[in-house]
């Protein structure tokens, strides 16, 4: 259930943060320009989106991560589609991921020697969610 509503979601890394920023704003902004040319409604699509953790200390460089929370799941896998290999978060240093929780998280630590091993032998492997796939069939952790 928990993994459902996270399916809502997407995490952005890599925003400098600055005081007084306006995080949903500034997520718009980034979103629009995936979108590039398709980005009308995108406004509307973003619900909320706010910084994730504790600020941290003033030294440290690496900037906390945004969590967007998506109102049509239609906007929001058009975004994640869109970012792969895009020219404008390359160039920004920006990184979209998919919000999974901790047990995915888990499941795909343990099957990535299994995908990483497949790829190496020129297979096609992903991950969906918390489930690996190899050449378009699902393996298993038993299998790894």
């Amino acid at each position: 259930m928990e993994q459902y509503t996270r399916r809502w979601n997407l995490r952005l890394n890599g925003v400098p943060e600055v005081l007084n920023e306006d995080v949903r704003c500034e997520a718009i902004r980034i979103c629009q320009e995936v979108m590039s040319g398709n980005n009308a409604k995108v406004a509307d699509s973003i619900d909320i989106a706010h910084r994730l953790g504790k600020k941290k200390h003033p030294n440290d460089s690496k900037p906390r991560g945004i969590i967007i929370l998506f109102t049509a799941r239609f906007y929001r896998d058009a975004i994640w589609k869109a970012a792969k290999k895009n020219a404008f978060l390359q160039s920004h240093d920006l990184r979209f991921a998919e919000n999974l929780c901790p047990e995915d998280i888990e499941r795909r630590n343990r099957l990535w020697p299994s995908i990483k091993k497949a790829r190496e032998e020129g297979k096609a492997a992903y991950f969906v969610g918390g489930r690996g796939f190899v050449n378009g069939s699902e393996i298993n952790i038993s299998q790894c």
